[in-house]
């Protein structure tokens, strides 16, 4: 993501823009802005929520701003959790940054793909900084045998809790309970996970003269904002009012005009990010077995990744990871994962000169692509392993073998042909799913947008 600008180095000011190193010896002054939502809306149980927040033109946004959230159960008897692929992240299910009139980054299902890029944070990571966070914990320990401290014949979840028996439960101040809801925990989303491009990137707020501001679509009160203990469904979950906020970060540089002469030689400055589009489509088991020919679209645009899963619509809040799952190929008795073939096709070519049918090369090939190894097991991904493999102990009563098993088949891949020509992108698949329950083909296509930002007006177009 290349940055450019009218500026040449001659004062040896830094671009501070570029989320890099900058000299050791620059000051560097913080203020920060606890903002309340200028727009809020609860939703209802079928229809959406809503925020939106406006920051003020002034400094860096640093890219590390997060948004406090809280939920709460509307009955007193129910208690609930976040699905530990997500955490907070579960109620979100639209994020708009918008810089006047002009939409900067939207992503829509972005609870989706949150949960894809969830999968990629180590284990270590989720269960010691993000439990705390953002409410994701996603980890795994063994299940040792009854009569050895060494031999372990599965593995499950791990929240840093012991085992009761055959079930391991939710630690007592994450719960979500209707009959305490002042004890309700707040957890936060950081800025760069709503905008990824944020992570590379960060807005010199003070340059612009338009208003900016952010978007938060959430998911309908019943709508799987959180899980059930014990599987029940269908209750009303609130966001606390007054604990969402938007926690803004500003940076200032320098102990002296540096940012005025920054934004002097700066006055035209143009930088290139990245955005996604979700595509859905509809599909069956039956069309999936026959193999599926998707065009997403996208054409003369630079598509650098596409990210497809195989979601499940039909899960409930009566499940551990909710419906934010991607369903892997079926199994058969001999524990062996049902054939599956996938390849991606543009510019009147196929990015796999062989359909991909092996699945330590899908999985091979999402790490390739994201550039680290998805932290899950290689049951969670395709059901491959021994039966058994996942330990049937269950997690607020419901089995973790049953929620766990080929539920994180997402397939990312990394095209290498250059801009997509008129025909656009064509995902192929094909495969042996389990009897009802994939109804959905969703891919993500992250392409390259340019945003240009001249006199304090920005202008954004694809690149």
């Amino acid at each position: 993501m290349d940055v450019t600008s009218d500026y040449d180095g001659g004062d040896s000011i830094p671009d501070f823009i570029k989320l890099d190193q900058i000299p050791a010896n620059y000051s560097q002054r913080s203020e920060t802005d606890l903002l309340e939502p200028v727009v809020f809306q609860q939703g209802t149980g079928t229809s959406d929520g809503f925020a939106r927040f406006t920051l003020q033109n002034k400094g860096f946004l640093h890219s590390h701003s997060k948004i406090f959230m809280a939920l709460a159960p509307q009955e007193a008897s129910s208690e609930y959790f976040f699905a530990p692929n997500v955490g907070i992240g579960q109620v979100v299910k639209k994020a708009v940054l918008k810089i006047g009139n002009k939409t900067i980054n939207e992503v829509d299902s972005w609870r989706n793909l949150y949960a894809v890029k969830s999968s990629l944070i180590t284990n270590e990571n989720n269960k010691e900084r993000e439990t705390y966070l953002t409410g994701r914990w996603l980890a795994h320990q063994f299940d040792y045998n009854d009569d050895s401290r060494v031999s372990a014949g599965a593995y499950g979840l791990d929240n840093g809790l012991e085992y009761l028996g055959q079930e391991l439960q939710t630690p007592s101040w994450a719960v979500m309970s209707g009959a305490k809801p002042e004890e309700c925990p707040s957890y936060s989303i950081d800025l760069s996970d709503l905008f990824p491009f944020l992570k590379v990137h960060q807005l010199p707020l003070y340059l612009m003269k338009e208003q900016i501001s952010i978007e938060l679509t959430f998911v309908p009160t019943k709508e799987q904002r959180c899980q059930q203990q014990d599987g029940v469904v269908e209750s009303e979950v609130h966001i606390v009012r007054d604990e969402l906020k938007f926690c803004a970060d500003y940076i200032y540089y320098g102990s002296g005009d540096e940012m005025a002469r920054y934004a002097e030689a700066n006055k035209d400055m143009s930088f290139s990010f990245v955005d996604y589009r979700v595509i859905e489509a509809t599909t069956s088991v039956s069309a999936l077995a026959s193999g599926v020919i998707r065009n997403i679209g996208m054409a003369n645009r630079l598509v650098p990744r596409v990210i497809t899963t195989i979601p499940n619509d039909t899960v409930n809040e009566g499940s551990i990871l909710s419906n934010l799952v991607s369903i892997a190929p079926d199994r058969s008795a001999s524990g062996v994962s049902g054939p599956v073939k996938f390849n991606v096709r543009y510019n009147d070519r196929f990015e796999f000169s062989s359909d991909i049918d092996n699945n330590a090369r899908l999985f091979s090939m999402t790490t390739h692509a994201e550039g680290v190894p998805p932290f899950i097991t290689r049951n969670e991904f395709c059901r491959e392993g021994a039966s058994g493999t996942v330990t049937a102990k269950d997690y607020e009563g419901m089995n973790q073998n049953t929620n766990l098993s080929g539920n994180f088949f997402n397939l990312s891949t990394k095209l290498s042909n250059g801009r997509v020509g008129q025909r656009g992108l064509e995902v192929h698949l094909s495969g042996t799913f389990p009897t009802a329950q994939p109804d959905l083909l969703r891919c993500y296509a992250e392409f390259v947008r340019v945003a240009r930002l001249n006199g304090g007006y920005i202008d954004v177009y694809n690149a």
